[in-house]
C-alpha cells in the first residue's frame, strides 16, 4: 500500500480483533468499534475449540505463543451413537504426519483468556484505535473499507443490501461447565443424541464445557431448572467415566442456525466476516475457526498486491466471497449431514449408522480422512 488507509471494523469479538492485528500488518489505520465495553467483551463465559489450521493462522499473525498458556489440548477424541450404542475413539495416531507432533487433536481455550490476549497485542500497535462509535462518529473520517463483524444476529445485513440465506433447526445450545470427581484424560466428546448432539470439552483437569443441544423450548426448560436437577439429567445420558460433581458458573443458551450472506452485485466497499458472514451448526466445533479462516483470507489477498488502489478495494467483497465459498459449502455439507443423519431416531438409518462406525474401527484411512478434514479443512496448505 502506497498510502495510509482508513480501515474500520464494527464488532470486537475474536474474529473482529484478529481481523485488526492481520490488518495492522499493512500501511493502514483500522478503527475498531463496538457498543459493549472492552470489559463487557472480555467478560462472557463461552469457550472455543482450536483446531490445527487456526493454530497454522495465529501463528502466522505472531498469536499461538502468547496463547498458548492458556490452552487446554486434548489428544482423544471420542465420538459416539447413543441410539444404535457404537462409538469410536480417534486419537493423535490417526493425525496425518504434517500435524502429528503438536501431539493434540485439538485445543480448548475461555473466551476470556482469548480476548486479554488480544487486546493485550492490540494495546501494542500503534496504527489500531478502539473507539466508542459515538466518539467515532464524531471524527467524521472517511473510511477506504468496512467490515462488519457483528455476528450472527447482525442487524446490519439487510440495510446493507446482502442477501441472508438462513436454514433454521428449531434448535439452541445451552453450554455452562461441570466439574468432575477422579482424574480424567485430555479427551473431548462428541455424543449423537436424537434430540441433538452433546459435545463435552476439557478446559482443564476435571473441569468440561458442555455444550448441550436440543430443542429450543427444551433448551428453555433446562435453562430455568434446579441446577441439581439439571446435573442429574445430565449424569444419566454421559459416558460412565464421567462423575459430575457440580456445575460451575452461568448457564447460557444460544440458537443454532445455518446461514450465508450472499453479497449483490455492487462495488460498496464493505463487506462481513464471520457468523455474520455464515453460521454452521456447532457440531464438529467449526464456528470460531471458520471465521478465523475468514480473516486468513482477507489478508491474503490484500498481500498478493504491490499496492493496494481504489479499484482493488470495490472489487475486493467478491475475491473474498470466491475465495471463500468452496470451503464454507464443504462446511456446511459436512455439519448439516451429520445433523440430519445422527441426530435422529430414524430407524431406517440405523443399519448405516452402525456401518459408518464400522467402517471408523476398522479403516485407518477413513478415521485419517474424517479426522484431519474436522481439524485442517481444506485451507491448511495454504496458509503460509
Amino acid at each position: 500500500m502506497k498510502r495510509e488507509f482508513n480501515f474500520k471494523i464494527v464488532g470486537c469479538g475474536p474474529t473482529g480483533l484478529l481481523l485488526s492485528i492481520a490488518l495492522s500488518k499493512f500501511n493502514c489505520n483500522i478503527f475498531l468499534t463496538d457498543l459493549l465495553s472492552r470489559d463487557k467483551l472480555i467478560d462472557k463465559d463461552k469457550t472455543y475449540a482450536i483446531t490445527h489450521s487456526t493454530r497454522k493462522i495465529l501463528s502466522k499473525f505472531q498469536i499461538w505463543k502468547k496463547l498458548e498458556p492458556y490452552l487446554f489440548g486434548f489428544d482423544t477424541l471420542s465420538i459416539s451413537d447413543s441410539e444404535t450404542s457404537v462409538f469410536t475413539n480417534l486419537s493423535i495416531s490417526d493425525l496425518d504426519d504434517d500435524i502429528s507432533s503438536a501431539e493434540n487433536i485439538g485445543w480448548v481455550v475461555k473466551h476470556s483468556d482469548l480476548m486479554n490476549v488480544f487486546f493485550q497485542e492490540i494495546d501494542k500497535i500503534k496504527n489500531i484505535s478502539f473507539i466508542t462509535p459515538n466518539k467515532l462518529f464524531q471524527k467524521k473520517i472517511i473510511y477506504d473499507y468496512q467490515f462488519f463483524s457483528t455476528g450472527a444476529n447482525s442487524l446490519d445485513k439487510k440495510s446493507l443490501g446482502f442477501l441472508n440465506i438462513k436454514k433454521s433447526y428449531n434448535q439452541s445450545c445451552l453450554t455452562f461447565k461441570v466439574s468432575l470427581r477422579g482424574n480424567c484424560e485430555k479427551r473431548a466428546y462428541e455424543i449423537f443424541r436424537k434430540e441433538g448432539p452433546l459435545a463435552l470439552l476439557p478446559l482443564e483437569k476435571n473441569l468440561y464445557q458442555v455444550i448441550w443441544t436440543s430443542s429450543s423450548l427444551k433448551s428453555i426448560e433446562r435453562l430455568n431448572s434446579d441446577k441439581n436437577f439439571l446435573l442429574d439429567n445430565l449424569t444419566t445420558i454421559l459416558p460412565f467415566e464421567f462423575k459430575l460433581d457440580q456445575i460451575i458458573g452461568e448457564l447460557n443458551i444460544f440458537p443454532v442456525s445455518l446461514s450465508l450472506n450472499y453479497p449483490f452485485f455492487n462495488f460498496h466497499k464493505f463487506t462481513f466476516v464471520g457468523d455474520a458472514f455464515h453460521t454452521f451448526h456447532p457440531v464438529g466445533g467449526q464456528g470460531l475457526n471458520s471465521c478465523w479462516r475468514d480473516v486468513n483470507t482477507i489478508f491474503d489477498i490484500l498481500n498478493k498486491n504491490i499496492a493496494i488502489t481504489k479499484n482493488h478495494l470495490r472489487l475486493f467483497k467478491f475475491k473474498y466471497f470466491s475465495s471463500r465459498i468452496l470451503d464454507i459449502i464443504i462446511t456446511m455439507l459436512i455439519t448439516d449431514s451429520l445433523i440430519l443423519f445422527f441426530a435422529n431416531r430414524n430407524l431406517f438409518l440405523f443399519p448405516l449408522r452402525k456401518i459408518s462406525f464400522l467402517l471408523l474401527n476398522n479403516s485407518h484411512f477413513i478415521r485419517k480422512l474424517v479426522l484431519n478434514q474436522m481439524t485442517k479443512s481444506l485451507i491448511f496448505s495454504k496458509i503460509k
